[in-house]
């Protein structure tokens, strides 16, 4: 079947080349033939002399440019075909605007491709075909170098574990990965919506984050976003940090961590205060901030209120003594117990104010139960629901930050394990952003602020090339999973596949020779005939025929004998593929035969070419109008392009046929 495919691609190339150039003789035959009207007698020009001249410059054997009418019919005097029919008024001063004997050069250029095409139809689908091509290699080539990571990844295997497993189980078939797309699809939105519980995986798990303390701590802080999701009040959630946390259990013996005692003590204090000022109907808040503001006023109440929270406090150690000690120090220095007791109410007051949001979450969800007639919840009431919700628990998270504070204000100054305290419960606001984020299905969202925590928990500068590896391939399929429509989800892989990757039958072949093409960039000198050298830059489509030798791992070198340059076309295609018509266009436009020696670099389906070819008469295509040239001249330069084999002409390396051996073989069996 190839082969068959071969020989008709090639028999199609052949018209392209064929047709017109033995059968254009005649057609310029017959033209003359009507220009000379019935009598038959002599050719006479009228109204279509110019069309009589084009037509005798094109056939003569001689290539000259600059020659006027007079000139042309003079070369035609001695033909004893042609010569009798001239007319004795023939000829005249003006010059012929093209060269003559371009015929044999470029016979195609009124031809067809011999397909019932016209010539610009063919070379728009064939730019068109390199396009495609073109971002069909990226994408195959992205979508290896995606495998690559998530098999050498650890955070991508513990962050998207479904994804991982469908990659590594597609294999070598991920060429076909169009064919898999939902099941990819499926698998990102899994690993997506679980995200927050395979960010605890990867802390658990991985060999990156080997402290002890920060794994315990971490349990911690996502069974804080569990109480947020079972709603869990703001004094049960701090109670939970200050006596049922997994950090309290761990010693000095299990991890050297500086900053553990300074944690676990913070949270203590936090604990005890926070118990010391709930609400008498232990309700899961705290009394009304009007009480401290009585105290501050009563000496008295305010010293009972420090005695009674004293002798809970002497066990609880924070530095070298105990929250007691702390405390005891506050007697007789009024401006910094003052301090202490205003901070108190800050944090009295912002528990207030969730106390005030919850009672109108929960006075809304009672008015939409009681109501028989009502509306189901929309999107929007549902998104406000969320955003509400959110509010609230990172009103929590903030109260727990005053384990911090309340600690700050007890010693009158932090050190460098406080500063990394204050850094690790800010986590907890992270996390619960995270969650929000994979509510809403703002994945990209989930995504960075997993970033932030991960950076968080590692040494400063023992992330940077992972979070770029999460990065890229991360927000891909944060981005691919929202992709509905087919043109949706090209967009999505346009915008991430870049050439880590692909062409890799030249590489792993001692000897290759393909139909191929290489779109990209080259710059280098042009000598134009009649006006000299001048340096050149333009996207450039090169099309023949490459030898290559592979090298495997060090990529390939090659010769490539081109026939064709569509650059103007392709630069043109990649701008606007909404044209499906162009002016005009002829072979000779866009013929370019020359000679390069090209570079097939080894991780990626990029070439380096260094060699020399005829510029291509077509310079531009711009509101669909062709920049033609009658200039032609030598083109001295390199380029940097994307490869695309076009045809596998011949190829040694065997393996490229053994998937179809092998399925064909099980084919057979099964029957």
């Amino acid at each position: 079947m190839k082969t068959t495919l071969k020989l008709v691609f090639f028999s199609f190339l052949s018209l392209c080349f064929v047709h017109k150039i033995g059968a254009q003789a005649i057609h310029d035959a017959f033209a003359l033939r009507e220009m000379m009207g019935t009598e038959g007698s002599t050719i006479k020009e009228g109204s279509n002399s110019a069309a009589v001249y084009k037509i005798l410059a094109q056939n003569m054997s001689s290539k000259e440019t600059g020659v006027t009418y007079t000139d042309i019919v003079i070369a035609y005097a001695q033909n004893p075909f042609i010569g009798p029919y001239l007319s004795e008024d023939m000829g005249g001063p003006t010059v012929y605007s093209g060269t003559t004997g371009q015929r044999s050069l470029a016979g195609l250029a009124g031809a067809s491709t011999g397909l019932g095409l016209p010539a610009s139809t063919f070379l728009l689908g064939l730019t068109d075909f390199l396009v495609k091509r073109t971002k069909q290699e990226l994408t195959i080539a992205f979508f290896r170098d995606f495998q690559k990571i998530v098999s050498e990844s650890d955070e991508m295997k513990y962050l998207f574990p479904s994804t991982t497993k469908v990659l590594l189980k597609i294999g070598e078939d991920i060429y076909q990965f169009k064919a898999f797309w939902e099941v990819l699809r499926e698998s990102f939105l899994k690993d997506l919506e679980n995200l927050v519980y395979h960010l605890d995986d990867y802390i658990q798990n991985s060999k990156r984050i080997e402290s002890l303390s920060i794994k315990y701590m971490m349990s911690d802080f996502f069974k804080i976003i569990e109480l947020f999701y079972e709603q869990t009040t703001p004094a049960e959630v701090i109670h939970y940090l200050s006596e049922d946390a997994y950090l309290h259990n761990l010693t000095p013996l299990d991890d050297t961590a500086k900053f553990i005692p300074v944690i676990q003590s913070s949270f203590k204090i936090l604990g005890l205060l926070s118990e010391s000022i709930e609400d008498a109907d232990k309700n899961g808040y705290w009394a009304d901030p009007r009480l401290i503001s009585k105290m501050l006023k009563d000496t008295i109440t305010r010293d009972l209120y420090l005695g009674l929270v004293y002798e809970k406090g002497k066990e609880i150690a924070v530095g070298e003594q105990t929250l007691g000690d702390h405390l005891a120090s506050l007697r007789g220095h009024s401006v910094r117990c003052r301090a202490f007791i205003n901070k108190l109410f800050t944090f009295i007051e912002k528990g207030r104010k969730l106390k005030r949001v919850a009672d109108g979450m929960r006075r809304r969800d009672l008015e939409r139960k009681r109501s028989k007639g009502a509306n189901p919840v929309t999107e929007a009431e549902k998104e406000m629901e969320y955003d509400e919700y959110f509010d609230f628990t990172q009103g929590i998270c903030e109260m727990a930050l005053y384990a911090y504070d309340f600690k700050k204000e007890l010693l009158g100054s932090s050190n460098n394990e406080d500063s990394l305290v204050y850094k690790y419960i800010g986590i907890i606001h992270d996390l619960n952003s995270m969650g929000l984020s994979i509510r809403k299905q703002h994945f990209t969202s989930a995504l960075i602020s997993s970033l932030f925590i991960i950076e968080k928990l590692l040494p400063e500068g023992k992330f940077h090339c992972e979070r770029k590896i999460l990065m890229k391939y991360g927000t891909f399929i944060a981005t691919a999973v929202n992709a509905k429509t087919a043109a949706e989800v090209s967009d999505a892989i346009a915008a991430f596949a870049l050439p880590p990757g692909g062409s890799a039958i030249k590489k792993y072949s001692k000897f290759s020779i393909a139909l191929n093409a290489y779109v990209g960039l080259s710059a280098g000198q042009e000598v134009l005939k009649n006006i000299g050298p001048k340096t050149y830059y333009a996207v450039t489509t090169p099309i023949g025929v490459s030898f290559n030798w592979g090298f495997k791992n060090y990529g390939a070198i090659g010769i490539m004998a081109s026939v064709f340059d569509i650059g103007a076309l392709t630069s043109f295609r990649f701008q606007d593929d909404s044209v499906n018509e162009l002016p005009d266009l002829k072979f000779e436009n866009v013929l370019a035969p020359g000679g390069y020696l090209v570079y097939n670099l080894p991780k990626y389906p990029l070439s380096l070419g260094v060699g020399a070819q005829l510029g291509p008469n077509l310079r531009s295509v711009k509101d669909n109008n062709l920049n033609i040239s009658t200039t032609s001249g030598w083109r001295w330069g390199a380029f940097l392009a994307v490869d695309i084999p076009m045809v596998s002409i011949f190829t040694t390396n065997k393996n490229y046929k053994q998937c179809c051996k092998k399925c064909n073989k099980k084919k057979k069996a099964e029957f």
